[in-house]
Formats: C-alpha cells, sequence, structure tokens
C-alpha cells in the first residue's frame, strides 16, 4: 500500500481548479488515454503583463495524477510565464509534501503539460518544439531526451527510478538495457560538474566550480581563440570581464564535441553560435538556459541569449 500525504490526499479528494477555462489562451496536452494518463492544463495569460491569471485541468489517471495537476494548477495562478518556466517536477511534488516513487512520473506529467501549454501560448507545437530524439521505450512511447531530462534533474540512478519518472522501462522490459547505457552516459556530465553519484568513483576529472549543467554538454570553445575582429567590441561592455570568466569557467569542465563560439556582446545580450549535439532541440534550450542562468548569477543582471 503507497503512503500518501494528507496533502495530496486532500487534492485528490477535493481538486481545485478541475474544470474547464472556456477563454484559455494556452492549452497543453500530453500523455495518452492508451498508456494510462493524460492530462489538459489550461491557462489564461494576460497577453500584456503576460501574468497567469487563471488554471484549470482535465485528467484522466490516478489519485496522484489528479493531485498534481491540482497542486499545479494553484501553483501557477499569479504567477509570471517567466516564473512557471521555473517550476519543475520536484516543486510539485514538495508542494504536495511528496509522492510515493512509483508515482514520481505524475509530476512530470505536470511539468510537460506546463511546457505544451507555454508553447501554444507562443504559436508553436509542442512536439516541434520538444524534440524527444531517439525512441526508447517503445511500450510508452518515451524518448532519449525525456530520459536525459529526468536522470539529469532528479538524479536518477536506477532503471527503476526511471520508470517511476517516465515509465520508461515498464512494458516488456526489452529498453532496460538501453536505459542503463543512458543512465551511465548522464551521471558522466553530472560527475564532471562535480555531482557524486552515489555507490560510484567519480570519473577523473580536472578541477571544477561550475554548477550543474544540463545533460549532453560537450565543451565550450574557449573563449580565447575568438578573434577580436570576430566580436562587436565585446570589450566596451561593463560586464564584459565577468561574462569572459564565466564563459572560461563553463568551458574548463566541458570534454570535446558541441561547441559555443562568441560572436558579439552588447550591453546584457549575447550573440553565439551552437555547433554539435546542442544545436537543434532540447539540448539547445538546456544549453540557453543554462548559460542565461550562470551569466545573472555573476553578474546579477538578466541576460539574452541570440543563437545565430
Amino acid at each position: 500500500m503507497w503512503d500518501y500525504s494528507d496533502k495530496v490526499k486532500d487534492h485528490f479528494l477535493h481538486p481545485r481548479n478541475a474544470r474547464v477555462i472556456e477563454d484559455a489562451n494556452a492549452v497543453g496536452d500530453v500523455g495518452s488515454i492508451i498508456c494510462g494518463d493524460a492530462l489538459r492544463l489550461m491557462l489564461k495569460i494576460d497577453p500584456t503583463t503576460e501574468v497567469i491569471e487563471d488554471a484549470a485541468f482535465q485528467t484522466y489517471g490516478c489519485g496522484s495524477a489528479i493531485a498534481s495537476s491540482s497542486a499545479l494548477t494553484e501553483m501557477l495562478k499569479g504567477k509570471s510565464l517567466k516564473e512557471a518556466e521555473k517550476i519543475t517536477n520536484q516543486e510539485i511534488v514538495d508542494y504536495l509534501g511528496g509522492l510515493p516513487p512509483e508515482k514520481m512520473h505524475c509530476s512530470v506529467m505536470g511539468r510537460e503539460a506546463l511546457d505544451a501549454a507555454i508553447a501554444n501560448y507562443h504559436g508553436k507545437s509542442y512536439e516541434n518544439s520538444h524534440d524527444d530524439g531517439e525512441l526508447v521505450c517503445h511500450c510508452f512511447g518515451v524518448g532519449i531526451n525525456k530520459i536525459k531530462k529526468a536522470v539529469w534533474e532528479n538524479h536518477l540512478t536506477t532503471v527503476e527510478e526511471v520508470t517511476n519518472y517516465t515509465k520508461a522501462g515498464g512494458g516488456c522490459g526489452s529498453c532496460r538495457m538501453r536505459i542503463e547505457e543512458i543512465i551511465d552516459e548522464v551521471w558522466v556530465d553530472l560527475e564532471k560538474c562535480g555531482v557524486p553519484r552515489p555507490g560510484h568513483v567519480p570519473t577523473p576529472i580536472p578541477s571544477l566550480n561550475v554548477a550543474a549543467a544540463p545533460a549532453g554538454f560537450n565543451s565550450i570553445t574557449p573563449v580565447s581563440s575568438i578573434k577580436k575582429d570576430e566580436m562587436s567590441k565585446p570589450e566596451d561592455s561593463p560586464v564584459y570581464n565577468e561574462v569572459m570568466a564565466v564563459l572560461s569557467e563553463v568551458n574548463s569542465g566541458l570534454s570535446e564535441g558541441s561547441s559555443i563560439t562568441l560572436k558579439s556582446l552588447k550591453g546584457a545580450h549575447l550573440e553565439v553560435v551552437f555547433a554539435g549535439s546542442i544545436k537543434d532541440g532540447m539540448m539547445k534550450e538546456m544549453t540557453l538556459g543554462f548559460l542565461k542562468q550562470k551569466l545573472t548569477a555573476a553578474t546579477g543582471r538578466e541576460f539574452t541569449v541570440t543563437v545565430i
């Protein structure tokens, strides 16, 4: 018998916002009734302030799916889109006072529905803007990027944990060996960023002082190798030294493979060129997010980064 918190029981028995928003301008559909879970998240967003004025849901699934969806709508009300984008599946779990390990995928589904709704608000297709990559689990239709993201964000170490978060591996089991390989691949990158893997001897790497970076990161072209005439006089920017230090720090902890080339720095805006595995799909988005996070932490300013 699974142990549910009182808050999970409350949101299951008395779900908040389980209704339809007729004038919703952001709708996200994820999951599949065939697989046992489906969720529609509806948001009413003020187009001027981009503040979420209302949030509601419809779901087909278990009590944990209902509770997670209910909690997410409560968390979203009154937040700006930028604030909403930062919500993680773990924050949904924390809001509920925890979920059984076997039900963690319900919080992940809620986070995916939020991504889908935000993509819909911007006139984009969630499927096109979130490439799931190589199909790993055919039983539940789970791709490699979803598995990598779950392992990276939640520090998962076993196939069973991956199944709990994504359902991958929960069917015929033929993909379990591939999932183990993906776990090992992600942990190589986590170790590079100073995250110790439980029960494993860390992979020998140079000393780092780098915050966690998205799985799939490989390398960033050394800033020192960039020609001055290739940049729009970035040294004129008052944050030039801080930006250069951030890029050098990130570069020092990554191996060969993908690359980022700085083209210009104007105020709090960078223009860069991506190459390799970070050029497209989820890796591109995660790379951009990581760079912005590091730049903001180092300078205290909100940066925009354009890939050209």
